[in-house]
């Protein structure tokens, strides 16, 4: 799990309706460091990524192999 940054002025804005916890999604944006200081003094930083496009995931098909694979035959070298 990331921490993902987005505003409602970003190019999907409308899609932040269809939005629930847990919904798979595919992000494109950039990363952005954020450094602080808290309040006894220790310093603090991690990465944020800033979405600037999401949608929803493709979900993958478990792929079932029409036909047995073939054993590769042994020659002699």
């Amino acid at each position: 799990f990331m921490n993902i940054e987005a505003w409602r002025k970003n190019e999907n804005s409308g899609s932040f309706d269809q939005l629930t916890k847990g919904t798979l999604l595919t992000v494109e944006g950039y990363f952005k460091p954020e450094e602080w200081t808290d309040k006894d003094g220790v310093q603090h930083n991690r990465i944020v990524t800033v979405a600037v496009k999401f949608y929803p995931a493709v979900e993958k098909e478990e792929e079932v192999p029409s036909k047995p694979a073939k054993e590769a035959k042994k020659g002699k070298k």
